[in-house]
């Protein structure tokens, strides 16, 4: 008896999963019932709204301009009950994110509790509709349906994020707004962008221009083809670097698709390519200093213990957190190693005189002195897991400064940390057991990262929140994000071909809860998206999207 309340419990939660599967739309929503038939948007589409605020009113009036240029439909705003379609206010929807759409033989009524919800709502109805609507590509011939619905939708997690590596290999605006465009028809709402590293400083400081004559140039440089593999170009890279008014670009475009740039500029380690522009701030002034061709962890990092070379960073700082609006500014802190200030006197003294125990307690000290600068300039700082994970780590320093944790490797081991000590996470697993790290190749045939182990099955099913974390401490497991680094990958194509459909698949994780995630359902929805790839001209993995272990 046992055995069959279990199989009619499965069976219930399944069937909503099994009556929608029609519906093709990523991430799945939280909640979703369909009904046999469609409703035919048409030719003269009528809309009418209700308690909307100025913001509110933009997002329909952009959507009804791209859906009008998309499928040629004649679009008029109404006061008419009868409206095709209704767009409310409904402040009893509490989550920012979150919807309710609508569909019916006689329409489709939209409601949110803010822009944000809207836009959502709306990426809905573009990814039903046929993929030339999700593409942007004008196409008055077909016939545009959506399927009779009705969704109460909301995210899982309130990050949602895409880090891409900028300073191994550049990739212009154009390329970086594309991917924004993506990840905005999957509802990922944070784009972490890592601008420096050994390797070249890709951004504009004014008070410190040789950060980009010199340091967003390296002589020579590793690169990868998509089909003829990895090759040494025997010649400098760049200089390479977005001025402050791309930034401002970028932000602004990202801001209107309703995602957060966190920009990342790391210190005190992964600093090789800005000593190399400024070697007086640096353990070792007089040694040799220079921009990284290859990969690895230098030993070339700020001298924490000198007060100049802390203004430093800090007028970095104040200089860039004008061009971000959101709040989250990451400084990094990973991978640093401490052999030069084991060998610097400034660094021996303090670690003499305030009794140090490790010389990895002068990084917790630096990282909260920024910490604290950050926040005068109206930021909270994000730091990578080692900041409480790696030996000597001083935690109660990390837990003053009420950083953000990006957890990587060990990623749950610092997630559970991060948590335990009252700090908010988010989960971006490096490992067999489901990689988030998605620069990383698929077979032994591909270019790049890894060994061909970083199968998307294990991506996918891979659960952010193990079930042993104490429910008390989940709600510091904040998000997840999609992690791409560049030391492999120097081209357009070859980006998209192994992130994508990876990073949708994150995407899902992020917002859809746990138990309506289905690989074998979520690889079929990526078939029909290669459509819209295609036409939106993205590059994906086909083995990813035909993966042999999804049954029809």
């Amino acid at each position: 008896m046992n055995r069959f309340y279990a199989l009619l419990f499965a069976l219930c939660i399944l069937c909503p999963l099994a009556k929608s599967q029609s519906v093709n739309l990523t991430p799945w929503p939280a909640q979703m019932s369909t009904s046999p038939g469609t409703f035919i948007l048409p030719h003269n589409l009528s809309i009418q709204t209700s308690g909307l605020d100025a913001d509110e009113q933009t997002e329909v009036r952009r959507f009804a301009d791209e859906l009008s240029h998309t499928t040629g439909i004649r679009i008029k705003y109404s006061r008419s009950k009868r409206a095709t379609l209704k767009v409310n206010a409904d402040p009893t929807l509490k989550d920012a994110e979150g919807y309710r759409l609508t569909i019916t033989k006689k329409g489709i009524v939209v409601a949110a509790s803010s822009a944000t919800g809207l836009f959502y709502a709306f990426q809905s109805i573009y990814k039903m509709l046929p993929p030339n609507v999700c593409a942007g590509v004008r196409d008055t011939s077909q016939t545009y349906e959506l399927p009779l619905s009705d969704i109460t939708d909301r995210p899982r997690f309130a990050y949602r994020g895409f880090m891409l590596d900028v300073s191994r290999h550049f990739f212009d605006t154009a390329e970086i707004k594309k991917m924004l465009r993506l990840m905005a028809h999957y509802k990922m709402n944070h784009f972490h962008w890592h601008l420096t590293d050994d390797q070249g400083w890709r951004v504009e400081i004014k008070k410190y221009p040789k950060l980009t004559s010199i340091g967003a140039v390296r002589s020579n440089s590793w690169n990868t083809d998509l089909v003829k593999g990895s090759y040494w170009t025997g010649k400098p890279y760049g200089p390479y670097f977005y001025t402050q008014d791309d930034i401002r670009d970028v932000v602004a475009y990202a801001d209107s698709l309703h995602i957060t740039v966190v920009p990342e500029v790391e210190m005190p380690g992964h600093l090789a390519a800005a000593m190399a522009a400024y070697p007086e701030y640096s353990c070792a002034p007089d040694g040799e200093h220079r921009v990284w061709v290859d990969g690895g962890i230098s030993t070339d990092v700020l001298n924490v213990a000198n007060p100049a070379a802390v203004q430093f960073t800090k007028d970095i700082l104040t200089e860039l957190a004008p061009l971000f609006p959101g709040t989250l500014f990451h400084v990094g802190g990973d991978e640093t190693p401490t052999t030069a200030w084991e060998h610097n006197t400034a660094c021996q003294a303090i670690y003499a005189s305030e009794n140090l125990q490790a010389y990895s307690q002068l990084q917790s000290r630096f990282t909260r002195e920024i910490a604290a600068h950050l926040h005068l300039l109206g930021k909270r700082i994000a730091v990578w897991n080692e900041a409480i994970t790696a030996r000597g780590a001083d935690i109660a320093l990390i837990k003053a400064s009420e950083a953000m944790v990006f957890c990587w490797n060990p990623c749950q081991k610092g997630a559970l940390k991060a948590a335990e000590a009252g700090l908010k996470t988010i989960i971006t697993n490096w490992g067999t057991d489901g990689c988030y790290y998605i620069n990383r190749r698929a077979n032994s045939k591909d270019f790049g990262a890894g060994r061909g182990i970083d199968d998307i099955k294990k991506m996918y099913d891979y659960q952010p929140v193990p079930a042993t974390v104490p429910e008390s401490l989940q709600r510091y497991y904040y998000g997840v994000q999609g992690t791409f680094w560049c030391e492999h990958v120097s081209e357009n194509e070859h980006l998209e071909h192994l992130a994508l459909p990876r990073l949708m698949g994150i995407a899902e994780a992020g917002w859809t809860p746990q138990e309506r995630r289905s690989f074998t359902h979520f690889i079929e929805r990526m078939k029909t998206d290669t459509a819209f790839l295609r036409l939106a001209g993205y590059r994906y993995h086909p083995q990813f999207i035909d993966y042999e272990g999804a049954e029809p």
